[in-house]
């Protein structure tokens, strides 16, 4: 049973479009019978939805939520590293990657500059707040609204007396980000530090990614309309199609073998 729960989810995470059950039968030769009983406990688990009136199948949003928030730091950070490092070595500052997980946004990578004779920003590791920080300003715009929401729910701290406070202002804030793209950090947690960040946008789930380069403000903001922005908004989307191609069409069958274990426990009540 299991198996075969798998053999359909790795045929339909590796199709470039949807696909319907006479191909699903054709990937993977298992009887129509058989196919459409596993379909219907892939859709009724959120694992699959149903396209084209119910002809075709695409990955569900919630294997796609626990596809990308379970896939292990290491294998992000991986796909996207050669996207950071350009960050580098094109805007001599600090590029940094953050992750969305868990209701909160954690920076998961930083690389700085390798010049020694240029100072630079070392943001550090771990968690974000969502009301002052770029990264997380990034991913709080554009997620789903229910992951927002929790991702809201958090104390906040005033860093310095521009970091924002009030609810209003954090929404009409993200407002903004949205309509202009990139999320501004302009010494709301250190005086004189300026970050930008743009979000990684997942198919269906909006951000759970984002990256930004990070410095004294009197270097980034004189740039940031003319190279930062640029350059971050054309690495972002080699990011999106990386991390997306690393965490479902390339998605360890160890994950698949967990995830289906709920699958067959509904099987097993009907």
């Amino acid at each position: 049973m299991q198996e075969r729960l798998i053999q359909l989810l790795e045929s339909v995470a590796g199709a470039a479009k949807p696909v319907s059950a006479n191909d699903l039968a054709q990937m993977t030769k298992l009887p129509r019978a058989t196919i459409y009983r596993n379909l219907s406990s892939l859709l009724q688990c959120g694992f699959l939805d149903e396209v084209e009136d119910g002809k075709r199948y695409v990955l569900g949003i919630r294997f796609i939520k626990i596809a990308l928030t379970g896939k292990s730091e290491s294998h992000v950070i991986k796909a996207v590293s050669a996207m950071i490092h350009r960050l580098v070595i094109e805007l001599g500052e600090t590029a940094f990657l953050a992750r969305y997980r868990g209701g909160r946004v954690d920076l998961i990578h930083v690389e700085p500059p390798s010049d020694p004779s240029i100072s630079y920003i070392y943001p550090g590791l771990g968690v974000r707040p969502a009301h002052a920080c770029s990264s997380a300003k990034a991913i709080a715009a554009f997620i789903l609204p229910e992951l927002r929401d929790e991702l809201l729910e958090t104390e906040r701290v005033q860093f310095t007396p521009d970091t924002l406070m009030a609810t209003s202002d954090i929404a009409t804030e993200l407002q903004n980000v949205r309509r202009d793209g990139y999320a501004l950090c302009d010494g709301e947690i250190d005086d004189g530090v300026t970050s930008v960040a743009v979000p990684i946008m997942v198919d269906r789930l909006g951000a759970l990614f984002s990256m930004g380069v990070v410095g004294p403000s009197n270097r980034i903001k004189p740039r940031l309309h003319t190279d930062i922005l640029p350059l971050l908004k054309k690495e972002n989307i080699r990011a999106a199609a990386a991390i997306q191609h690393c965490s479902i069409v390339d998605a360890e069958r160890a994950n698949l073998v967990a995830l289906t274990g709920e699958l067959e426990a509904i099987r097993n009540t009907h």
